[in-house]
């Protein structure tokens, strides 16, 4: 059977490499289509790395803790399927690179070729579409691709219309790669004589020698953590920006949160206010580019979590569009799944703005910086009762909150930072606009 490569998966829009975590199958297992084989880390999550077929795993060559470009080989498998991406529009190859030497002769110099195989070619879209196996496969047994019809998607050549094509029989083809060449003994020396006869030299058995286990699986994923960061930072760095402030009066909020609002979180609260507030605000909520700001057709609220390898930031889009138990119950699933690392690649996608709470360190306010694409970022410091002088000079405890609104400054003015805040004091003190 064919090897076929396993390559390492582009897991998101932004994702240019990964790391290898862990191999959940060793070489020798037998593996299935759409079974996990490999665990791998990339944008601050681990995801589970599929078989696209059915097979054998044949040979790692990736081991934990290795960093692999997207596309790049991390195994190979054994398997009867057909490779029908891999290399599938690839010109032929060159003389000398496993094809006989006659081969490369031009086709008009041979006898009997007609007009059109005479031609030469003008492109690698001249060349018939074929599976690497096949191609392999036609090399082997003589037969002419052009004269294949393909019956693989796109009218790909595969390996079963090669052997369709052929008289040899299909067992002859046993594996697309090259087999070692074993010399023949020499001839026996007559009977007095006492030279040896040597024996042909075996082919080296394929390695089935088991990965290298990390030294510290999850020191390299706060190191690739860490990375991800600086990389968003170092783009952050480069972004005018500015931060407003303004304490909300929660009391009100509190006093139905339980009923009215049915048992929301005050993190679902301040998620669907600060989304009510960005999407009645066209020029927050929107993107800089290089043409200038872009709308967004989205309000995507990144909220950032204090995972176990660092800060990782899942979507929440049109927060406002939900009912408040429902989005209290979807956070804290999200939560769960971020901190088990078992969260979506996915769900890393297509935020316009951040939501960032510390309030339970009992930090009272902060400035959140802004993380491109988002041009605002919205910090919530703790919530806890403060006395307050009243106009009329009576003075009384208030439940509050202080938030900050950072605002990338291309997008949008100071002004439209405040209205932002304001609409969200308005929301704090009617919460039947919120229910």
């Amino acid at each position: 059977m064919p090897e076929l490569a396993l390559t390492m998966p582009k897991m998101s829009m932004t994702m240019e490499e990964g790391v290898m975590v862990a191999w959940l199958k060793q070489p020798g297992d037998p593996v299935k289509n759409g079974e996990p084989i490999a665990e791998v880390t990339t944008d601050k999550v681990d995801m589970e790395v599929e078989s696209p077929y059915d097979g054998v795993l044949a040979r790692i060559v990736a081991e934990p803790d290795d960093v692999i470009p997207v596309g790049e080989p991390i195994a190979y498998i054994t398997s009867d399927s057909d490779d029908l991406l891999g290399g599938l529009f690839d010109a032929p190859a060159a003389p000398g690179a496993g094809e006989p030497v006659a081969d490369a002769v031009p086709e008009e110099a041979a006898p009997g070729a007609t007009a059109t195989s005479a031609a030469p070619s003008t492109g690698a879209s001249d060349w018939p579409a074929a599976v690497p196996a096949a191609r392999t496969l036609a090399g082997e047994r003589g037969v002419d691709l052009a004269a294949v019809q393909g019956t693989g998607p796109w009218g790909a050549i595969t390996v079963g219309d090669v052997e369709a094509s052929s008289s040899q029989p299909a067992a002859a083809f046993a594996t697309a790669s090259p087999q070692p060449i074993v010399a023949p003994a020499p001839a026996a020396p007559p009977a007095g004589g006492s030279a040896p006869v040597p024996a042909a030299t075996p082919a080296p058995a394929p390695s089935t020698s088991r990965p290298k286990a990390p030294s510290d699986p999850a020191a390299t994923r706060r190191r690739r953590t860490r990375m991800a960061v600086a990389k968003v930072m170092d783009q952050s760095a480069l972004v005018p920006q500015f931060t407003a402030y303004v304490d909300l009066d929660l009391t009100r909020l509190d006093a139905v949160r339980r009923t009215d609002l049915g048992g929301a979180s005050w993190t679902a609260i301040l998620m669907r206010m600060q989304a009510q507030a960005l999407a009645e605000s066209a020029p927050v909520n929107q993107t800089w580019t290089d043409d200038g700001p872009v709308a967004n057709p989205h309000v995507g609220i990144a909220l950032a979590v204090d995972g176990p390898s660092g800060l990782i930031a899942p979507v929440f889009v049109d927060a406002h569009r939900t009912p408040l138990a429902e989005l209290k119950a979807s956070i804290a699933e999200t939560v769960e799944q971020t901190r088990a690392g078992t969260l979506s690649a996915d769900r890393l996608q297509g935020g316009t703005t951040v939501l960032s709470n510390l309030g339970g360190f009992g930090i009272e306010r902060f400035n959140a910086l802004i993380t491109p694409p988002h041009s605002s970022a919205l910090s919530t410091g703790s919530i806890a009762q403060r006395l307050l002088v009243a106009a009329d000079g009576s003075f009384g405890p208030r439940l509050q909150c202080t938030v900050g609104l950072t605002l990338d400054h291309r997008v949008a003015d100071g002004a439209d930072a405040a209205r932002v805040l304001q609409r969200m004091r308005e929301l704090a003190a009617n919460p039947a606009l919120l229910a």
